[in-house]
């Protein structure tokens, strides 16, 4: 356990050296985002299409769980009532038709 924990440590302070550099001089990372946004139309075309897909992408994966769930949801409700259906008739049977 004791070496599991010195691992994780010693990985986390690899990861910091390697990346505090990045974090404090951007350029060595080309990490501007706008540096070369506006220099061609299609490059601008990439960064709206992009910005849209990514704007859109979370209501669509809740909704697609809520609507999965709700399937569901429905689908477990036809089991169980089709699960008790048996029974209902088999009470209706004896009891001479009459529900109870």
């Amino acid at each position: 356990m004791r070496s599991r924990l010195r691992a994780g440590l010693a990985f986390a302070v690899a990861t910091l050296v390697l990346v505090s550099p990045l974090l404090v001089w951007p350029q060595l990372a080309s990490a501007c985002a706008v540096c070369a946004a506006g220099r061609d139309e299609g490059t601008r075309q990439a960064f709206l299409w992009t910005t849209g897909l990514l704007s859109a992408l979370p209501p669509l994966i809740v909704g697609g769980l809520v609507w999965w769930l709700v399937r569901r949801a429905r689908a477990a409700e036809k089991l169980q009532t089709a699960r008790l259906a048996p029974d209902a008739w088999a009470s209706l049977s004896r009891s001479g038709g009459h529900a109870r």
